[in-house]
């Protein structure tokens, strides 16, 4: 019996964490998931190539999408920790609030 190898739930994941990436680099958690399922799958379908229908190449795309949105995550991560850095975890919390239309 052949297993289905789907990169939707890595898409998925891939576009959460690239949504959630303005909210201090908190996607990295997502991109990160997305990344071993899909290196897991990847590796998994590379050790038994007939055990699995489903295009490989869509797989790769989705890592590569999810190691995308893991750099925009960092990128965003780093800002923060700077900005956390000089101007202090208030003034972060306040305009990440303002951001979120809640003040």
């Amino acid at each position: 019996m052949k297993t289905s190898l789907v990169s939707t739930p890595v898409f998925i994941l891939c576009f959460v964490s690239l949504i959630s990436a303005c909210f201090g680099g908190i996607g990295l958690i997502f991109s990160a998931t997305g990344l071993y399922i899909a290196h897991q799958k990847i590796k998994q379908a590379q050790q038994n190539p007939l055990g699995y229908t489903g295009s490989l190449n869509t797989m790769k795309l989705a890592k590569i999408a999810v190691l995308v949105s893991s750099i925009v995550n960092l990128i965003y991560f780093t800002f923060s920790i700077i900005w956390i850095y000089e101007n202090g975890f208030q003034a972060f919390q306040d305009r990440w609030l303002n951001m979120l239309f809640l003040r």
